[in-house]
């Protein structure tokens, strides 16, 4: 396996990675997979600066939320959103089952797509695949969200893959942008990662 490739395998288990996890703890495993599988995508253009843009970006989001457990200024989602009600929903697959089988869907979608991608001097269309399926997980993501957390969670993931893609097809030089594009739901993810879901049930 040429390291393109294994760097393109990479960060497709990081966006599977945040298709499945929940609670707070799969919030911030989440942050930290996709910091650092999709960091090694961007790096195939853009080297090592590449990969701190967003390695870094993941790794403190997943620190502040992880954190966050015990610092409880760190965990705004009741300041900001205040307390919302919950209601219970009966479903015919559980949250991860129902994400499992759009997330199947995505994957062929991506597959697809990304041979008619170019990124920059990227020649192999696996890197644009693994973006494009990271960007498709944060659909999903909040198309299934059950509260503010899975949102920020979906928000980033569509973050990263959108930066990764940009640091891709600048080989490098669009770092202020791949900021941008990760670093705002990052921060959205680290005030809401422990916010009350708005609806339970299976």
């Amino acid at each position: 396996m040429s390291p393109a490739s294994a760097l393109a395998a990479a960060g497709f288990i990081a966006a599977a990675v945040a298709l499945l996890a929940v609670g707070p703890t799969g919030m911030w495993i989440s942050a930290l997979a996709l910091g650092l599988g999709l960091g090694g995508v961007a790096a195939l253009a853009g080297g090592a600066p590449s990969f701190l843009v967003l390695g870094s970006v993941g790794a403190s989001a997943a620190l502040l939320v992880a954190a966050g457990s015990r610092v409880p200024g760190l965990s705004a989602g009741r300041w900001l959103l205040g307390n919302s009600p919950v209601v219970g929903r009966e479903r015919v697959f559980d949250i991860r089952s129902l994400r499992l089988l759009l997330g199947l869907g995505g994957l062929l979608a991506a597959r697809l797509l990304s041979g008619h991608l170019g990124a920059g001097t990227v020649s192999t269309q696996g890197p644009a695949f693994a973006c494009l399926f990271a960007w498709e997980v944060g659909a999903i993501r909040v198309g299934t969200g059950r509260g503010p957390a899975d949102l920020a969670v979906g928000a980033l993931c569509a973050g990263m893959g959108s930066a990764a893609f940009l640091l891709l097809s600048s080989s490098g030089t669009a770092v202020g942008p791949a900021l941008l594009a990760a670093g705002l739901p990052a921060l959205a993810l680290v005030l809401l990662a422990r916010s009350a879901p708005w609806e339970t049930g299976t």
